[in-house]
């Protein structure tokens, strides 16, 4: 589980964009799930440069500035999206638990196999040549393979369900739905556990998940075993990110127009459109609600609030799992969307409930739609998080790490992530009002004091720059420069093994060592070195004494 760098297939297309979440149709700004990274066009950083970090003094912004910063806001929310909301958490971690949760048993593949890569395909071809007679020599492989692969399976099903699940359920290794969260969580619990000692105390153990998914596929429970149908959701997690993002957007460029167009129009001249649009429609849809006028209605602010509730389930992280059976319907974030807008349909006096934008009614509405559709209370989800510090001192001194970005080595992208996510609620405890509808509170349509502060504590940790490629860390003025480089360095001196474990598992063919956006003066030579050293380091191994399968 501990992994420590020093210095420096099949999923490949699907996956890989499925995970790069575009501001607009020019892509004029972009968050990379699996690089982390924060990125803008040249032009935009340029212009962001002007704001000198005083993002809310709009008064005088030219409309292109503020066109700037609306994106800049754009792929913030998404950065708040994978660093700030449960299912975030899960989906940024699940990428790292491919290497930590399988660790031990890779390194004794090597030891007893040797080196085949990928290490699903030589999996498959020894069962395929011996049958049955292959499953004792290969129980480590399955299982590294099967975590994997549920990973992928659990990604592509919680941002593209619609569009991935009939794939899906056309592949031999795909077991369930159900079982693929239930396996991706158990995996990204005990990433959680390794830098915070919460684990044992308020998660149920794996051993208990193996055992309950093992009774719900005898029982033919739905979604737990193979063949089960999918129950597919109005929309998928990426809709739902990018409807959020795009209207929180919205709602800050248009603010300084004196006639600011309505949304008709923005879906008529293409402001409005595709992936940016689709969660909103179903929204307008299952709720039996009529196209609003414009982008600071009710309507809107009712949306961007059932789009905070869906991405945020609580069964798993931070609460315990009541009902297994009930898991896939507790945590997935299209599903939740569809039972909240479901729920609205009935509670028809909600549709013009958000009027202040105020805490209040943020509390207020979170609480009916969540008792009407059996969820958590958003606000009990964030309580539970808080408390984790009063009952892990692992977490407590993880916390001072984050105050100063001095952070251990050992596992420290995992401490990176689960110490953001603990402040981000811990301001959200406060402010849920803010994080649901920032676009109004950065222009100050509503006044809030502690706008500026919340926004500027909580800047995406690594971007681009416009001058220059590859990637930067960003400066902090209430941190040291040496500790913030430092962070960067050792985050992301880590991410050739995170990429080259996940090719050793599933991509076909050789080993492809490309880290040019990584990197302003690129050297393959050096990436090469790079990534062998980063992969020998934990695993002994050497890229070269790989065998391709064929």
């Amino acid at each position: 589980m501990m992994i420590s760098i020093e210095g420096v297939g099949i999923f490949d297309d699907a996956t890989e964009s499925d995970a790069i979440f575009q501001a607009c149709i020019n892509q004029h700004g972009m968050y990379e799930t699996m690089r982390f990274v924060l990125r803008l066009s040249p032009v935009n950083h340029a212009l962001i440069e002007k704001l000198d970090d005083q993002p809310i003094q709009f008064a005088d912004l030219s409309p292109e500035l503020v066109d700037a910063f609306s994106t800049y806001l754009h792929e913030t929310v998404h950065w708040w999206q994978h660093v700030g909301s449960t299912s975030g958490l899960v989906l940024s971690l699940s990428y790292l638990a491919e290497s930590h949760s399988n660790l031990d048993d890779l390194k004794e593949i090597i030891a007893t196999l040797g080196c085949k890569k990928p290490l699903k395909g030589y999996t498959d071809q020894l069962l395929r040549r011996e049958g049955d007679a292959a499953q004792v020599k290969l129980a480590r492989a399955n299982t590294v393979v099967n975590n994997a692969l549920d990973i992928e399976h659990y990604k592509l099903l919680a941002l593209l369900p619609r569009e991935r699940a009939e794939w899906l359920l056309q592949q031999i290794h795909f077991e369930a739905a159900g079982h693929d969260y239930l396996i991706t969580y158990a995996q990204v619990m005990g990433l959680i556990e390794s830098v915070g000692g919460v684990g044992a105390s308020l998660f149920d153990k794996m051993e208990t998940i193996e055992s309950s998914l093992q009774r719900m596929k005898s029982e033919k429970v739905e979604g737990f075993f193979h063949g089960s149908p999918i129950r597919l959701p109005a929309v998928g997690m990426k809709a739902i990110y990018e409807g959020q993002a795009r209207f929180i957007q919205l709602q800050l460029s248009h603010a300084f127009l004196s006639a600011p167009p309505s949304l008709v129009s923005m879906k008529d001249d293409g402001s409005l459109f595709g992936i940016y649009l689709e969660a909103f429609e179903a929204f307008l849809r299952l709720t039996e609600n009529e196209w609003p006028d414009s982008i600071d209605s009710p309507a809107v602010g009712l949306f961007l609030l059932i789009c905070d509730l869906a991405i945020n389930p609580t069964r798993g992280i931070p609460l315990k799992i009541e009902s297994y059976e009930e898991f896939l319907r507790d945590v997935d974030a299209g599903s939740r969307f569809t039972m909240f807008c479901l729920a609205v349909k009935q509670m028809s006096h909600l549709k013009n409930a958000v009027v202040d934008y105020s805490r209040d009614e943020y509390v207020a509405i979170a609480t009916e739609l969540t008792k009407a559709t059996g969820h958590d209370n958003p606000i009990d989800g964030i309580s539970a998080v808080i408390n984790w510090l009063e009952k892990a001192p692992e977490l407590q001194k993880l916390m001072e790490e984050y105050q100063t970005f001095e952070y251990t080595s050992m596992n420290m992208p995992i401490r990176v992530f689960v110490s953001h996510f603990i402040a981000f609620y811990r301001d959200k405890l406060i402010h849920p009002e803010f994080f649901c509808w920032p676009g109004i509170y950065l222009t100050g349509q509503r006044p809030k004091d502690e706008a500026k502060d919340l926004w500027l504590r909580h800047l995406s940790l690594f971007s681009d720059r416009g001058d220059k490629a590859g990637v930067y860390p960003r400066k902090r003025p209430d941190r040291s420069d040496e500790a913030t480089m430092s962070m960067f360095t050792q985050f992301y001196g880590t991410m050739a093994l995170y990429d080259l474990t996940r090719q050793w598992i599933l991509r076909d063919g050789a080993f492809i060592n490309d880290f040019r956006w990584l990197a302003e003066t690129y050297d393959q030579a050096g990436a090469e070195d790079w990534a062998n050293n980063s992969f020998r380091q934990v695993y002994g191994a050497l890229l070269s004494d790989f065998e391709i399968v064929q």
